[in-house]
């Protein structure tokens, strides 16, 4: 066994014993290698930055899932940092489906306007404005259900959350679009 391998080998220990100390050293040891891994998943440095400091948080919270017989641990971190990349580009490969559903939805509801139906037009702008301001988390579940009619069951798989968790980012994304359409308010929701 080489000093690399048994220093190595000693951090793990120490880190398992509660020496965080540790465990920055075993984050300067192998930083760049999985930074630039990271950098080429990616292919942006501000993202890889963010990708290789999830992998070393996912590490330290998973330390004693690390087992050395399996491989090295920068081998290790190196496969987290590959499944938060691939995760990633699943959600923006979703993200990216949803946006054209949208931009689909908004189309139709134009040439709904430009054909005669402008009565409605100015309150499906003020839902479109309500729908805008509300966060991501809440407004992915309420776009899913309501405009691609997902069951609350699809749309737990497809964010990765349980049922329980997109129930409730859909009744607070209805309560709060809602407020936001409560005569009285402005047209972004303003009083």
């Amino acid at each position: 066994m080489t000093d690399a391998y048994n220093e190595e080998a000693q951090a793990i220990a120490a880190c398992r014993a509660g020496t965080r100390e540790a465990f920055a050293w075993l984050v300067d040891r192998h930083r760049d290698a999985v930074y630039q891994f990271a950098w080429r998943m990616c292919g942006n440095p501000s993202d890889a930055e963010d990708l290789a400091q999830e992998a070393f948080v996912r590490a330290f919270t998973r330390l004693e899932q690390y087992a050395p017989e399996r491989g090295t641990f920068r081998n290790w971190v190196l496969g987290i940092c590959a499944n938060l990349a691939r995760g990633q580009f699943r959600w923006r490969q979703r993200a990216r489906a949803m946006t054209r559903r949208f931009a689909e939805h908004e189309q139709l509801r134009i040439e709904a306007v430009e054909a005669g139906q402008a009565s409605d037009a100015g309150r499906v702008e003020d839902v479109s404005r309500a729908l805008d301001a509300l966060p991501v988390s809440l407004r992915v579940p309420v776009v899913l259900k309501y405009m691609e009619d997902l069951s609350v069951q699809e749309i737990a798989r497809s964010l990765g959350i349980g049922e329980s968790a997109v129930k409730m980012r859909l009744a607070r994304g209805r309560e709060r679009l809602l407020d936001r359409l409560k005569p009285g308010r402005g047209p972004g929701g303003e009083r």
